[in-house]
């Protein structure tokens, strides 16, 4: 039998493994896994997988459809309840031989909305595959805290997202790119791998932006963003294409040599829902800021440590301040070394909350976030306490 199973990374794989292979998880053995189980994660260089080969996969290895057994998502495996997410499952899906299945942890609805995780409501809302009880469900109920999702009645909706723009054309964009070059099959593999790697890391701070914005303006109010960062667009489009936010306008900082993510295709291979929304700025972070008069929210991530100075940080966080409207949001993403030179700034602007890089929950001092990883919740509880890599929030009244 062909299982694989998602891991965050190296580090949690035992703890994942002995959640679904737990006697009290799985009482009637109905879905542990194979001894010989593979495993995969998003920080693995591994792409000449022989899944017997002992070795730790690349997420993004491109498996051929309809060619997998099992696919269980590790507890460890940060996969968020949105657009994303919803579009990484059906992709797997599609991986799937007729009669396979993915296992997934859910939480009760509470937690999942506090953190933005999937629960069995979210999961029957968005993958449900038959009308009038008539027909297979693509949900099934495991046992507790774990569900399955298998092929019903009809394949699930497509989703609006950069994850299913990656996984469709994201192998094909790189093998264009390094036929016109003739680059050696190692060079591929390692342009894909930097390519998923860039994907990957904008899927978990899409999903913490998108909760900022949904907490502070909901999911109806037009919403106008600018993103200063290092995601290339991605943020910017991610957040235009979600379903639980709306975007009237993104403009998003792109350095000239960005030659990684084709922001351009895709933004053309969503332009029936982008339309004119999505504006690129090549000049300057501080120029991108100005291309609007005000903004609602505006995200500085992971972009000021590429300034000379610790003047020109705070003076692009000054410009950003001003450029925001009078309810809109600040949201800061940096090292801590880079942070450390701009905190008496932004302590200055208001009072600052923060939101947890590991789930998508607001960090509060006198709460724990609780989660089925117990290495995780650990890692939550030294965020909470130091502040380190935390989303700082700062909003303008």
């Amino acid at each position: 039998m062909t299982d694989l199973i998602l891991h965050k990374n190296e580090h949690y794989i035992s703890e994942d493994l002995d959640y679904y292979f737990s006697k009290y998880r799985d009482v009637n053995n109905q879905i542990r896994p194979s001894k010989s189980i593979y495993s995969l994660t998003p920080d693995s260089p591994h792409f000449d997988i022989d899944l017997e080969d002992g070795k730790i996969g690349s997420l993004f290895f491109p498996f051929a459809p309809f060619s997998l057994e099992r696919i269980y998502i590790g507890i460890s495996f940060p996969l968020f309840a949105n657009n994303w997410g919803t579009s990484f499952l059906r992709y797997l899906l599609t991986r799937l031989k007729p009669d396979g299945y993915i296992i997934l942890p859910v939480y009760p609805e509470m937690q999942a909305a506090e953190k933005n995780l999937w629960s069995r409501s979210i999961l029957e809302n968005l993958f449900l595959s038959r009308s009038r009880w008539k027909g297979t469900s693509n949900i099934w109920a495991e046992n507790d805290g774990v569900m399955s999702m298998r092929l019903g009645r009809k394949w699930p909706a497509m989703t609006r997202s950069t994850a299913k723009h990656f996984f469709a054309q994201g192998a094909n964009s790189v093998l264009r790119q390094s036929m016109k070059k003739n680059d050696h099959r190692k060079t591929i593999e390692q342009t894909f791998f930097s390519l998923g790697q860039t994907y990957w890391k904008n899927a978990g701070v899409s999903a913490i932006v998108e909760k900022i914005i949904q907490d502070y303006f909901g999911m109806k109010q037009a919403v106008s963003l600018c993103e200063i960062g290092s995601s290339h667009g991605l943020l910017s489009i991610e957040c235009l294409l979600s379903d639980y936010i709306n975007i009237k306008q993104a403009v998003s900082y792109i350095p000239e040599k960005s030659s990684l993510i084709d922001y351009q295709l895709l933004v053309n291979s969503f332009h029936q829902h982008i339309r004119d929304r999505f504006t690129s700025v090549v000049a300057s972070p501080l120029q991108t800021i100005q291309h609007l008069s005000q903004y609602h929210v505006i995200c500085v991530i992971n972009s000021l440590v590429n300034l000379r100075s610790v003047k020109q940080s705070q003076a692009l966080l000054k410009q950003a301040w001003d450029r925001l409207e009078i309810g809109g949001v600040l949201i800061v993403k940096e090292q801590q070394e880079t942070l450390d030179t701009v905190i008496p700034l932004l302590e200055s602007f208001g009072t600052m909350c923060c939101y947890s890089s590991i789930v998508a929950s607001k960090v509060n001092e006198d709460e724990q976030i609780s989660h089925y990883s117990s290495l995780i919740e650990q890692e939550l509880i030294v965020e909470n306490q130091t502040k380190q890599s935390v989303f700082r929030v700062i909003q303008k009244t």
